[in-house]
């Protein structure tokens, strides 16, 4: 089944604010919150790859490298939110997550939280037009998804 770009958002959107919610009438499956989590992750990187290819070729956009940052930093603020217990490896769905976000979670949630300030930086950086300054702190937001990764994902 092809599902266009703007309602797979809005359902990813939805499943947050399920998620969020204090009260749930019916728990998602377990494999809707991985797909979430997941699209959220391509949004992450589709990001990255817009101010990334905008420095490399030189040709800075400030209004796209901006809106780019906040797409990143919007999204990566509720990433941590999509990992709760049951929806890791032991409960049977498809995932590159690996066990010890649910045995480590303070160090997971740790990591979430660098993440969330690193990309938060990035949007105040990206406002500056500073292409210089912009390569900087994408470094250290990839280096930030890279310790995650290397941690607690499975096909690295």
């Amino acid at each position: 089944m092809i599902v266009a770009p703007a309602f797979k958002t809005l359902r990813v959107a939805a499943l947050a604010v399920i998620l969020s919610s204090p009260v749930m009438a019916a728990a998602p499956a377990p494999q809707d919150i991985v797909n979430a989590r997941v699209a959220g992750f391509k949004k992450m990187g589709g990001a990255m790859k817009a101010i990334g290819d905008q420095l490399k070729s030189g040709a800075l956009d400030k209004a796209k490298t901006v809106a780019a940052a906040q797409t990143l930093a919007a999204t990566a603020k509720g990433q941590g939110k999509l990992f709760p217990a049951g929806t890791g490896p032991s409960a049977g769905v498809k995932t590159d997550a690996l066990p010890a976000i649910w045995t480590d979670r303070a160090t997971f949630d740790a990591d979430m939280a660098k993440l969330v300030g690193e990309s938060g930086k990035l949007v105040a950086v990206a406002g500056t037009g500073d292409a210089a300054a912009i390569g900087a702190q994408m470094k250290a937001v990839g280096g930030t998804c890279g310790a995650c990764h290397r941690q607690f994902r499975a096909d690295n």
